[in-house]
């Protein structure tokens, strides 16, 4: 089978969700890396869904693992689908059709085809493929594969991820974070507004207060990631048209640059928010109930895999605002890259894409990637 079939036939399984049942598509991996010789284990996560790592090169000298997800996002109306059904692949204008066709079952392909053009060589240092469940739909199954260590630091010195990027290096990538501020009022009929605090019009005092907070952030800039975000981005206050409301709740979301990968920093910049609107205002009372730091991806530039990556596709590393799997592997002592095929314009899109030229080139990148690292 060559790369364009392999996808296909991951295409063609239904991974959507949630719910999502990736174990059909895992045990076709697993078939298809056994076929080929590597040794491998199907993880059941949850009834359906399961991960799959297949290793090859086991006694030698730890070596490299190419990862990604299987799961897909729902494929949404199905009218939307002008060129293809989601699960229905087909190869027009020179670009392969199907949901997950870039994200990721594409990327995907090429690194199982890599796996099997290599599975009869001696390896001296070992390969290692990890496919995963959850990353799109929930779960993030890839912790179960690092926490019950089907995979380790003596197995693996680097991890490269192929989510699509275009086949840029990303070596470095925001963290993430989520808070929840709870503003509290007093309730009264709203035709005796004076009689009530107004929760809703407090959290616009703070929602104006955070707007602060950004211009602040906005003059520390990183050099590949610009500057960390800090976004109000769900609203829940009020319960009946003529009440006022005695609670308003705001769900932010924040990406932050390496600096600030403390969770004591962000968590201060929402406490100091309320302190200082408490001090102005003996009416407003406000509650940090739930904070969250998940940390950047911060590989440095001169590391190996990185130098390799550079060497072989003749292009310099750049940064990403989004968050994937990579720190996962890298908190466990696996160091990882994002550099996969497609583009992330096209994921989660009705009539999802990826070029065949981009295939070609994430195939041959990542052969003379395992040749140069593995062989």
């Amino acid at each position: 089978m060559n790369v364009i079939e392999i996808a296909k036939e991951l295409i063609r399984f239904d991974t959507s969700g949630p719910p999502t049942q990736e174990q059909p598509c895992a045990e076709w991996i697993r078939d298809f890396l056994e076929d080929s010789g590597f040794r491998t284990t199907l993880q059941v996560v949850e009834p359906g869904r399961a991960n799959v790592v297949g290793k090859i090169g086991e006694s030698t000298e730890p070596g490299l693992v190419l990862s990604g997800h299987i799961d897909v996002v729902l494929a949404g109306d199905p009218d939307l689908w002008k060129v293809s059904g989601p699960f229905d692949p087909v190869i027009k204008d020179e670009h392969l059709f199907g949901r997950g066709a870039c994200d990721m079952k594409g990327p995907d392909a090429c690194m199982l085809k890599v796996a099997q053009d290599f599975a009869k060589e001696d390896f001296k240092k070992q390969l290692t493929l990890v496919f995963t469940a959850g990353e799109d739909t929930g779960g993030w199954f890839v912790n179960n594969v690092l926490n019950d260590e089907l995979v380790t630091p003596a197995e693996a010195q680097y991890c490269v991820i192929g989510e699509p990027s275009l086949m840029e290096i990303i070596p470095i990538h925001k963290g993430s974070g989520a808070a929840d501020i709870m503003i509290h009022g007093r309730a009264a009929h709203s035709s005796k507004p004076e009689l009530g605090i107004n929760a809703n019009q407090k959290a616009a005092d703070f929602l104006y207060e955070l707007r602060e907070l950004q211009e602040e952030l906005d003059k520390e800039r990183h050099p590949l990631l610009g500057s960390t975000t800090v976004e109000c981005t769900l609203m829940e206050g009020g319960f009946k048209v003529n009440i006022i409301p005695d609670q308003a709740k705001l769900t932010i979301n924040y990406r932050l640059i390496p600096s600030h990968k403390n969770p004591e920093v962000s968590k201060r910049w929402f406490t100091s928010i309320i302190e200082k609107l408490s001090k102005n205002d003996p009416d407003f009372r406000a509650d940090l109930t739930r904070h969250s730091v998940s940390p950047p991806l911060d590989v440095p530039l001169d590391s190996e895999i990185v130098t390799t990556l550079k060497d072989i596709l003749g292009t310099e590393p750049v940064g990403a605002p989004y968050y994937t799997e990579a720190v996962s592997y890298s908190s466990a002592g696996i160091p990882a890259v994002i550099c996969g095929p497609g583009s992330i314009d096209q994921a989660h899109t009705p009539d999802e894409y990826i070029s065949l030229k981009q295939l070609g080139l994430g195939y041959k990148t990542y052969k003379e990637l395992v040749k140069r690292t593995c062989l």
